[in-house]
This record gives C-alpha cells, structure tokens and sequence, in this order.
C-alpha cells in the first residue's frame, strides 16, 4: 500500500510546469481526465501546488483502479470532476486534492493516516470530514445516514470546506443519477431536496444551489418536470415581444443616469414556479404574468439610485420592497428587491445588487477564492462572518442534542430559509423562520436570556412568550434569574437553538427537582379540570402506572418533566374521561406518550410518520393529531388547545390514511387503469370521490400507505398513467375540509 502511495508521489514531476505526460499516468482516459483539470488549476495555483493536486490524483487512480460506477465508467472519473467542479470556483489546493481522495478511505485500503502522511492534516481533515460510517455498525440505512450526516456537520464547524466538497460530491451524482435504479433515484433526489438544497443555500453557494435543486426535482418528479419544462418554452416565447420591451425601456432609464449598469432577465426558475403553484394552488398562467429582471450596477450608492429611477418608471407595489442591503440575510445575501406594476398592468420583480454582491450571491463563501482580493472576496468576508457564527449555533446543538436523529431533525429545520425579521431594542437585527416565538428571540439575543425569560414587550404591550413574532417588529425580552425553562417551551420554540437548549436544560436539572416539576404540571393540568391529584383514588392511578408500565408514581412525574408524557393527556386518564382503547396490548404505540389512549389520525391533512405533528384533546374521541401546518387546525383552534406530540419510534408493519388527487382527462377507463395499478401495487382503497366537468376529471382518492416514501412511489406510478394531467398530495382539504376538530 504504501509503495504504491510514495510511487503516486514520487511520479511527480520536479519542475515549474507539470507535463502530465512524463508521469506515467495509470490509463490513457483518466490521463485526458487529469489533463483538464490540470489546465484549469495552472491558471491560478502556483506549480508547487499543481504538483500536489496530480500527486492527488495518481494516489485516487491506484486506490480506485478495480472500481467501475455503473454508468460503465472507471471510478476515479467521479473524483476528478468533483476536483473540476471546485477548481471552476477556484477552490485551494487542500480542497481539490481532499476532493480527489474523498472516497479512498471510505471504498478503498488506503486510510487516513496514508493520507496525512503524504498530504497533511488538513487534507486528511478534509477527507475525514465527508467519509460516510460504515452502515453495518447501525440498526438500519438511515440511522447510518443521519450518523454520517452528523460527523459531516461537526466536522463543518471547524472547517467549511468539509460541506464545500461534499456539496460538488452531490452534484456530480446527481448528473449522472440516470445509471441509479428509480428508487435509488427518487431517494438520493429527496434527500437532496430536504438537506443539501438549504445546505447550499446556507453557504450562499446559489448557483450550485439552483442546478442540484432542479436535477433533483427532474429525478424526483420526471414527468412535472417535463411538463413545466415545456410550459415555460412556450410562455418565454409567446412573452418574448412585451418582456424585450420593457427590459429595453429599463434599461434606458437606467444607463441615461448609470451609464455602467446592466439589466438582464435570469432564466425562469422552474422550481420556483412548481413551488408557487403548489403552495398557493395556482394554475401556470396565475403565476406567468411575473417578469424578473436583474440590475448589476457599480455602487452600494448605485443601487438605491437604480431603485429611485425604477420607481419612477413604474409603480410599486405597497409592501413589496426589501432592502437585503441595510440588512443582510444571515447567509450573508445582499440585494435590493422591489416589485413594481409596468403601464400594462405587468408585474415586474426587480434585484438590484453590485458586481461583487451577484458574484457572493453566486459563489457564497466560495467567492473569497474565486475572487481574491476583489470587492467580492472581501465582501464574501461578511458572508464568512455570518457563517462564522452558524458554525457555533451547529457546535452547540451538537453538543446538546440527545442522539443524531435528533440532531438530524433540527438541523433540517434549521437549514430552511429565514422568512422573518425582528428587531432588538438597539436596533440588531434577527432572523427567524416563520412561526417562531418570543422564546425563539429570547434564545436569539443570548442563551441566558432565553433561560431566564419570563415574557416580552411587543410595541409597547406586554405579551405571553408563545406569541409569534410578528414581521418587522421591536422586541424586548422580560427575564427573571429565578425563571427557567418548562417542558411547555418545547410546544412554542422553534428554533434548532431554542429547543436545543430547553431541551438541555431540561435534562441537567436534577431528578428530584424533575419530578417536583412534572407532579406540579400534572396538578396544574388536573386543576383546570376542578380537580387534584390527591383526590385521584390509589387504584385509578396504579392502573395508570400499569399502563404505562410504570412502577412508581416518582417514574410519571420525571415522564412528564421531561416531556415524554403529557401532563393534559394523563390528567384527562386520570379522571375518566378519555376513554380508554378496548385491546391496548394489540394497538401499537404510534404517537410518543399516547398508551391506551384512542389516537386519531385526521382526513384534513392525512400526517404520515415522521412528518412534523400537533394534536387536540377531546374528551370523547381522544387525540386527534394533525401535521404541524394544518390549515384547518390552525384556523378552527386556539393555540392553548393544541399539543405538540412526536410519532413513538418505528411505525414499520403499520399503514396510515393518505390523501390523492388525481386530475385526468375524462375518457373510458382511466378509473379502471388507476384502481388495476393500486391492485398490482397491492395498496387499499379508503374511499373515491369524483368530480369535474365533461372533459376533465378529479379524482379524490383516500388510500393506506405505509410511509411518504411509499405515497411518493404510488404518485410516481400513477403519472405515467395515460390520460392523467397530475398528481398531488391531499394536504388541507382531505374530505372536502369537513372534519372535526
């Protein structure tokens, strides 16, 4: 092994240029391959460093010499374009040699310390950072997954070129996903779109965002994307003549007062437009009429002129205006963004950015190499600043989270973009995601604060802590040495930071005082019901115990302190009025502290297992759970009514209510064909429920499915069914929205 390393190495030429020909490359195609990448380093390493970055490459074509991918192609074609990829951006030489070893250690018997030995500690850092768990040490895939994950993220926080490799690693996969199986694909397309598409957002790295977003989205959903594909040709063309006209007459205006500015329109983001047709259930020509128009100009100065010309040429639109340039979003962008009405009734979305600020809004962190000493790596420097301090937020919730699943599922959390503003008294500036609460801006402004906190002031009023935030607001935070945190916080916060910290808090606290604690939320809970615990006869409250199988009332009590049982929940129990299951030995647990209880699963949202959930109580049917957005949760109920709940470990062997709807075009048999593909899937039908119009046909279908993955498979089935125009999940108006709460 380590011959073949020193030969790696010693096959360097000792010159100024490296002539990859004199080094005996191992085969004439990865010679070619070396070659390129080779020509794109000369241009801005020095040769010492492109000595090392061949080195590299000779060491990853010996390890992966026996290795062919299944697209047919030998291996090392895999780390030579991630090299590519991250020389493009002109990454140093640590990041594109660790980019060409990234998958040695982790497929072949070369180890960490061959590694360092001949290429340091940082590039082994680097290698180390993204070399995957071996899956055979975890009960199953994804638990290795999230493992995996989390090594990444911690070693992320010491070095951001960790995140950087493996996000060019998760491009060049997804160009070549094609050779996948289809549920390799979908899978790999998922996990894409739910962790690397905000990872890359959160570095700012936007143009390696956009392009992992859509192959992710074409693998995930083939036929929409074709669709959409070619619904968007067909509107850039019949648009061309207005959009042409008024990016003229803009530009005009523009250069009579700027003569170095340049406006041009980006290429229509078609995830974009998915997005907004599902989230707001628009049709494609609800959402067409918007013309996006980029203005590139010299100046901070030149931007808020640019602004002032453009708002004399058209109208704003009232509250449509955003100035990222006074308050920088935490990933560090930085833009003006307004939205104005043309003469004919258009809408136009306008950014305003300088040179250096679309270059950072490109490249994110990585501009501080691709531009050197320019205004946008010293501008990406603010980015880095930002990022900076994410690192610590990661480091800590690391540090604080009980297990990687639960690291796993605040990170993806945290990751989504902000949506929200708010302001200290002194004038900071914080981010939230929407929803967030006081306790949220408590743990925003300091740790200590957000332990201590007792409510907030909000315009000059005084409010509870599970106020949201309102956009745009001034808030100050009460806080109090002697308050602390109640497991009730956990219902309210948000934010990886505040829960992560509550939750903490909540398992450092001595055990004595937990179940001080948890008798006082189960008394407090009994109380509303004009009851106490001390009038709870003994054999109501053994019974309890036994159903839980628990041996001692000490066993409840730390339960309920540590949020693993619900005080409300167990006072209902306790008193008789939530009737209890007839078998309970037969039900399986589905929904965390929830034993012998009825749990309802509800038709106006269909939650599947591991989606986010919330619940209400009622006292005759029991627990009626929800997925956490539930428009008609949210809008028939009060917040103090609502229970957060998590699902209760593995839901494997069960099937759950899931919510379809199918639009097709009204001809013979397409009933016949979907409900012949559920036979051959072996999945039940619930219920069918048709309606529509002569020509087109919806269909609402109520189906069992084990998982989303499983829904997501049966969707992708039934859209390569002829004559059906969509698919979509039922999310807030399962049976027509008629359901109890």
């Amino acid at each position: 092994m380590n011959r073949s390393l020193n030969k790696a190495v010693s096959d360097v030429p000792k010159q100024s240029k490296v002539d990859p020909m004199t080094s005996n490359p191992p085969d004439s195609d990865e010679f070619f391959r070396a070659a390129d990448l080779v020509n794109i380093v000369e241009r801005y390493m020095e040769p010492d460093e492109i000595q090392r970055v061949y080195a590299a490459f000779h060491l990853a074509a010996d390890a992966h010499k026996h290795d062919i991918r299944k697209s047919g192609e030998p291996y090392i074609t895999h780390p030579v374009e991630v090299a590519r990829i991250l020389a493009d951006m002109h990454l140093d030489v640590d990041t594109v040699s660790a980019a060409l070893l990234h998958d040695v250690v982790e497929d072949t018997h070369y180890t960490l310390a061959d590694i360092e030995q001949h290429f340091g500690s940082v590039v082994s850092y680097l290698v180390d950072g993204v070399t995957k768990l071996k899956s055979n040490k975890f009960s199953d895939k994804h638990a290795a997954t999230v493992a995996s994950f989390q090594k990444m993220m911690q070693a992320m926080t010491e070095d951001f070129r960790v995140v950087i490799i493996k996000l060019a690693d998760r491009l060049h996969n997804l160009r070549t996903l094609t050779y996948q199986k289809p549920e390799s694909r979908r899978r790999i397309a998922r996990e894409t779109l739910s962790i690397y598409v905000p990872l890359a957002r959160r570095m700012g790295m936007n143009a390696l965002r956009r392009e992992i977003q859509l192959l992710a989205f074409q693998h995930l959903h083939p036929w929409r994307f074709r669709v959409l594909e070619g619904v968007i040709q067909r509107y850039l063309e019949a648009s061309r003549e207005i959009n042409e006209q008024i990016l003229n007459n803009v530009t005009l205006h523009l250069q009579q007062a700027i003569p170095a500015s340049r406006v041009l329109i980006p290429d229509k983001n078609l995830v974009r437009v998915y997005e907004s047709i599902k989230r707001y259930d628009k049709k494609f020509d609800e959402t067409r009429e918007m013309l996006d128009l980029k203005v590139l100009v010299g100046t901070v100065d030149e931007c808020y002129r640019a602004l002032g010309v453009i708002h004399s040429l058209y109208r704003p639109r009232i509250g449509q205006f955003h100035d990222f340039i006074a308050t920088p979003k935490s990933y560090g962008f930085q833009a003006l963004q307004t939205i104005v009405m043309t003469h004919s009734k258009r809408q136009v979305r306008v950014q305003i950015q300088t040179r250096p600020m679309y270059q950072v809004a490109l490249y994110g962190i990585a501009a501080q190499w691709r531009y050197p000493g320019q205004n946008a790596g010293q501008r990406s420097l603010f980015t880095r600043e930002a990022l900076v301090r994410w690192q610590g937020q990661v480091r800590d919730l690391g540090a604080n989270a009980g297990s990687a699943i639960e690291f796993y599922s605040d990170m993806q959390a945290d990751l989504f973009l902000t949506e929200i503003f708010a302001f200290t008294p002194r004038g900071d500036v914080k981010e939230f995601p929407r929803g967030a609460t006081m306790i949220d801006f408590a743990f925003a402004i300091h740790t200590d604060v957000g332990l201590h906190c007792i409510g907030a002031r909000l315009d000059g009023g005084e409010v509870p802590l599970r106020t949201h935030i309102p956009n745009g607001a001034t808030i100050e935070i009460m806080r109090h040495e002697e308050a602390h945190p109640q497991p009730s916080w956990l219902n309210y916060a948000v934010t990886s930071k505040a829960r992560s910290h509550i939750r903490t808090w909540l398992r450092q606290q001595k055990k004595a005082d937990q179940r001080a604690l948890g008798k006082a939320l189960l008394q407090k809970a009994l109380q509303d019901r004009a009851s106490s615990f001390e009038q709870i006869s003994d054999d109501r409250i053994d019974a309890l115990l036994r159903t839980l199988n628990m041996q001692h009332q000490d066993e409840l009590f730390l339960a309920i302190a540590q949020n693993e049982q619900c005080s409300r929940l167990l006072a209902q129990r306790l008193l008789g009025l939530q009737k209890p299951i007839a078998d309970e030995k037969d039900t399986p647990l589905l929904v965390r502290g929830t034993s012998g209880l009825m749990v309802h699963f509800q038709p106006c949202c269909y939650p599947l297992p591991n989606e986010p959930i919330l619940a209400v109580l009622n006292p005759e049917q029991g627990l009626k759970v929800h997925r956490d957005r539930c428009r008609v949760l949210h809008e028939h109920t009060q917040s103090s009514e609502v229970l957060s709940v998590a699902w209760a470990g593995s839901t494997e062997g069960q099937t759950f209510l899931a919510g379809i709807q199918t639009q097709a075009h009204h001809v013979v048999g397409v009933l016949h064909h979907v409900t012949e593909l559920m036979h051959q899937l072996n999945v039940n039908i619930e219920s069918v429920h048709t309606s529509g119009d002569r020509r087109i046909k919806d269909t609402n279908w109520v189906l069992w499915v084990r998982n989303l993955e499983h829904l997501e498979e049966i969707m992708h089935h039934i859209e390569h069914i002829p004559s059906i125009i969509r698919v979509k999940r039922l999310l807030d108006s399962g049976n027509e929205g008629k359901t109890a709460l």
